[in-house]
């Protein structure tokens, strides 16, 4: 699992939306494939699909099939993580192998349409049950039958996640198949430091990664080795700059920390939910994606305040 583990450091994994179309209601097959074609020519290390910006537990199965084996056939000597868990949202004790269950067929079906990593959703609903923190354990530890690495989720409540304490990440960083975690506190920075920390001290042999889309040159100097984050599939070459000054220690790093935090602060606002219309309407700007599929049926929609800030943003940065 160390291998897996060096294969990650330093890279930038886009977490990359599910594009749907606006006049349709369904997902745009041919803007999927066109948005995929173009992120190829960009420097990423690989993608994330069927993460919470994927809207990854809201797609049948069909289309979960349709996203993967697109990115698989794009990018075939990229890594794909994929987001696996259950859609189950409300559970009873006597549902608890059938949570489990769930999230195993989605996690069986990524290794079988070519996933390198699974990322686990939180198992949130567990947490409310009696002996909660055992199950937890218990969800990641069949979520390695699977027989792919995990990525472990620490994803902030308001957007359906759980704090994992440091108890439980313990035992969750026992388990062999568990390589790293994603941080995505939003904004509790002192939330970050304090995992960033117990994690580089206590588990230096996992990776951490970073989901702060909003502190994320800050989180690299705390510690992360990669970033996962929904930001990535906008101006991902500057990211990829930010990664390598940072990690080859050139002084480039504080100026395009700087740009890179212009560019989240203009797409990670509240509502925070909708970051994911916010990627798609600079994706569009920049004609990487058409107009109408600058939309994401589970979100809340996109303001003329939105529009006017990200073309705004993109302009300082030369993107358009």
């Amino acid at each position: 699992m160390i291998l897996d583990m060096l294969e990650l450091k330093g890279g930038l994994y886009p977490a990359v939306p599910t594009l749907y179309n606006r006049k349709t209601g369904s997902i745009d097959k041919d803007a999927n494939r066109r948005f995929a074609m173009n992120l190829r020519k960009k420097p990423i290390d690989g993608v994330a699909v069927w993460v919470h910006t994927g809207r990854g537990l809201f797609l049948s199965n069909e289309e979960r099939h349709f996203i993967l084996k697109l990115w698989r056939e794009i990018l075939p000597e990229k890594v794909i993580i994929a987001g696996v868990g259950s859609k189950m949202k409300k559970v009873k004790f006597g549902d608890i192998d059938a949570y489990v269950d769930d999230a195993k067929a989605m996690a069986q079906e990524a290794k079988v349409e070519g996933a390198d990593y699974l990322l686990a959703f939180p198992p949130t609903p567990l947490k409310k049950l009696v002996r909660g923190e055992d199950l937890i354990i218990r969800y990641h530890k069949e979520l390695g039958q699977i027989g792919l690495p995990v990525i472990l989720f620490y994803l902030y409540e308001k957007a359906g996640g759980l704090s994992y304490s440091e108890e439980i990440l313990k035992r969750l960083f026992s388990l062999d198949h568990v390589v790293g975690i994603k941080l995505a506190t939003l904004n509790s920075v002192m939330r970050m430091q304090d995992l960033s920390e117990f994690i580089r001290e206590k588990f230096p042999d996992k990776i951490l990664i970073t989901g702060e889309d909003r502190m994320f040159g800050y989180s690299l100097i705390r510690g992360c080795q990669a970033a996962l984050v929904g930001l990535g599939s906008v101006l991902p070459e500057l990211q990829k700059k930010m990664l390598e000054s940072y990690f080859r220690e050139k002084p480039s790093f504080i100026s395009l920390m700087k740009m890179v935090d212009l560019l989240a602060e203009a797409l990670f606002v509240e509502p925070m939910e909708g970051y994911i219309e916010r990627i798609e309407k600079a994706l569009s700007l920049m004609k990487i994606i058409p107009e109408e599929c600058v939309y994401d049926p589970y979100g809340p929609g996109i303001t003329d305040t939105d529009k006017v800030r990200i073309r705004k943003t993109l302009e300082q940065l030369e993107a358009l």
